[in-house]
């Protein structure tokens, strides 16, 4: 099977996006982001809403100060159906112009075929091409794989992040 990344231009395919992201999700993949971004309820648990949120996101791609923009780049296959996303916020403050890496998920029946390495590549190049001095992104404390797969091409660890529910 033959496989191309572009970037989603299309808001059409917001919904077949956020069917994706629901369908590989796991329960290690929840971190600070989903968290505070309403995706999950808490470090264990998925918001039942999470369609609704992550549409409203998606749709929702710029930030109207001007500071930060939503790029979604992804993974289809000769059908066009989508086997692998990355989602990436663009944000230029008045010291940095920067990345945060938001979200990456791959469908599991293609994993072990480079499209991880991809995705990760084309947006390191496209970042670079933006004039972006640095990629952040933050994990699940569980998602070890993911920890492995980008120590890999060099991200390390700055910080780690704490939580007091209350």
């Amino acid at each position: 099977m033959t496989y191309t990344t572009k970037w989603l231009t299309d808001k059409t395919r917001v919904e077949e996006l956020v069917d994706f992201f629901i369908a590989h999700k796991t329960d290690s993949y929840i971190s600070h982001s989903e968290i505070m971004y309403g995706r999950a309820i808490d470090s264990k648990h998925w918001n039942p809403d999470l369609r609704a949120v992550f549409t409203e996101q998606l749709m929702n791609d710029y930030d109207y100060s001007g500071t930060s923009q939503l790029k979604i780049l992804i993974v289809e296959n000769e059908l066009r159906k989508i086997v692998g996303m990355l989602v990436l916020t663009v944000i230029s403050s008045p010291f940095k112009k920067y990345a945060v890496l938001e979200d990456m998920l791959l469908d599991g029946s293609v994993r072990g075929q480079s499209l991880g390495s991809k995705l990760l590549e084309g947006v390191i190049q496209e970042s670079k091409n933006w004039n972006v001095s640095f990629i952040m992104l933050e994990s699940g404390v569980n998602n070890h794989g993911a920890h492995h797969f980008f120590s890999k091409y060099g991200f390390e660890k700055v910080s780690e992040s704490y939580m007091l529910t209350l």
